[in-house]
């Protein structure tokens, strides 16, 4: 249900930008690669994503809406959907406790772990920048809920236990595109918090190409990489530090 709204909220915001006289918007989607390594605790060890989870990368989507409108001091929006859920399955090389699961050396173990994404954005555009006509920058407040989940089960034993949260987070936002000519720009965007012992950004940048232009929307392709840290101390039982390399495709219509 939650990626239905989010989904519904995209297809909303295009709708507006494309109807509505005034006001601008893009709508896009794309292919990601997403490696993740670090570690998650849940009422036992740290235990390992690569080694003890048997977790590698994973290829998964995203869908993103953008709407600007001349209203003044009434922020902008951003929307994301950003899909994440890995799975593991083999033997450990050590032992380790998960919640009510125990593993002991060369058990077999089956795991999940989801980190899917929604992100809400509410965002400024910088005047004295964009009235350059070549940088375009924003700031602003990102709401970023976090659906977690992770699972072990221990296969020879028959065990297996789970945690789950679901989280919103506050992060600042900022971006900035630089555009040299019509046919290409430069756009590199942030978001980041940290506080009583947790800490979570991201850092991305992107090559968009605009090889097509009409009088209703221009399309674009971007190429680009996303990191991404997550540190959390306690959150239901669970604490986790991973990180995320994400390389990724995209394309979209610019209104």
């Amino acid at each position: 249900m939650k990626k239905i709204t989010a989904l519904a909220s995209v297809g909303l915001i295009s709708f507006s930008a494309y109807a509505v006289p005034g006001v601008d918007g893009e709508i896009s989607a794309g292919y990601i690669k997403q490696d993740i390594s670090g570690w998650v605790k849940y009422q036992g060890n740290e235990v390992d994503v690569d080694n003890d989870l048997k977790i590698g990368s994973e290829n998964s989507f995203f869908v993103k809406a953008k709407l600007e409108h001349p209203i003044p001091l009434l922020p902008n929006i951003k929307l994301m959907y950003e899909r994440m859920r890995f799975s593991g399955d083999g033997r450990v090389q050590r032992s380790y406790t998960f919640g009510n699961v125990t593993v002991r050396v060369n058990e077999r173990v089956q795991t999940k772990l989801d980190l899917d994404h929604y992100d809400f954005v509410l965002f400024y555009n910088l005047p004295f920048i964009n009235l350059l006509q070549v940088v375009d920058g924003e700031i602003g407040i990102n709401i970023r809920v976090i659906d977690f989940y992770g699972k072990v089960r221990n296969v020879d034993r028959n065990q297996e236990d789970s945690t789950s949260f679901l989280a919103p987070i506050p992060m600042i936002h900022g971006s900035l595109e630089i555009k040299p000519v019509d046919l290409f720009s430069f756009l590199i965007e942030a978001n980041g918090i940290a506080y009583q012992g947790h800490h979570y950004y991201d850092v991305s940048g992107e090559l968009r190409i605009k090889p097509v232009r009409t009088l209703m929307a221009n399309l674009f392709v971007g190429l680009g990489y996303k990191y991404e840290k997550l540190k959390i101390d306690d959150i239901d039982n669970t604490s986790t530090d991973i990180k995320i390399k994400q390389p990724y495709a995209q394309v979209g219509l610019l209104f």
